[in-house]
């Protein structure tokens, strides 16, 4: 990022008003697009994200908008699970360590507390001495988040919130981003210990849409807050089922519990959804 960036997400964009941005975003996002020139648009869309059109699982003119393209599903097969424990979706990884008094590390020197980003202390000291991984999605990515491997989702937690952009220079400059920003924490358990996956908004993120629970409606007009849902009987969900849509880029953090055995060790890396996640 150039200087001129930086001085425009230190100096300006604090000033934007990023919810009334991202909905307005959203809605343009979403309308559909004339007949004749659909095809151009979207592939000049694609073209100018990188995005590998060969994956998608419709032909290009069958998409109705950009948001429609941007959620698209993969073809059958493009995503083979590997293994039991695998990555939750494209990306990069771009943090993994091991949860430490109660903390996550957002960037080299800085830590965010785990019971505030996941809106319970009970469930977040269960978590000590596991793993979190982060993962950032950018826009030429495929938006769609699986579950990383089986369990049974309990109960899921909307935490409103702010919508900084979760880019390099928010992750380096914002403190305690991921949780000043809203997100959608899904609790699962497993034989192997518990594991939670948490969607987290951003700014231009028109919405989140829960695929296991269309009910959770993410980035309203009006401030509420935070809503739990208790799933009873629990949901059961295999590795690679899917979670969640992103309607544009943002990211991903997974927490496992000590009884996964899950490496502390990661360096920033691109990664596929169904791509094996070696435990130790």
């Amino acid at each position: 990022m150039n200087r001129l960036q930086s001085l425009f997400f230190a100096w300006i964009f604090p000033l934007v008003p990023k919810r009334l941005l991202s909905r307005t975003t959203g809605v343009c996002m979403r309308i559909p697009l004339p007949g004749p020139g659909k095809r151009a648009l979207l592939k000049g869309f694609a073209r100018f994200f990188r995005i590998n059109i060969s994956e998608a699982e419709r032909p290009i003119d069958d998409y109705r908008s950009f948001d429609d393209f941007f959620t698209r599903k993969l073809k059958a097969g493009s995503r083979p699970i590997e293994s039991w424990l695998v990555h939750p979706a494209d990306g990069r990884l771009t943090e993994q360590g091991r949860v430490a008094a109660g903390q996550l590390v957002q960037a080299k020197g800085w830590t965010y507390s785990l019971a505030e980003f996941l809106g319970d202390a009970d469930l977040a000291a269960l978590y000590e001495g596991g793993t979190f991984l982060t993962y950032y999605l950018c826009p030429a990515d495929y938006h769609r988040v699986h579950a990383p491997t089986a369990g049974n989702l309990e109960t899921a937690r909307h935490i409103p919130g702010l919508l900084w952009p979760v880019n390099q220079w928010s992750v380096h400059n914002v403190r305690r981003l991921f949780n000043l920003n809203e997100r959608v924490v899904l609790n699962f358990t497993t034989p192997q210990g518990r594991w939670s996956l948490v969607m987290v908004g951003a700014t231009n993120v028109g919405h989140m849409t829960m695929s296991m629970d269309p009910s959770i409606t993410t980035n309203r007009w009006m401030w509420h807050e935070p809503t739990v849902r208790q799933y009873s009987p629990p949901l059961a969900m295999t590795a690679g089922d899917e979670l969640g849509i992103f309607h544009l880029g943002s990211t991903v953090i997974c927490v496992f519990e000590a009884g996964f055995n899950l490496s502390s060790k990661g360096f920033v890396r691109p990664v596929k959804m169904g791509g094996m996640l070696s435990p130790l």
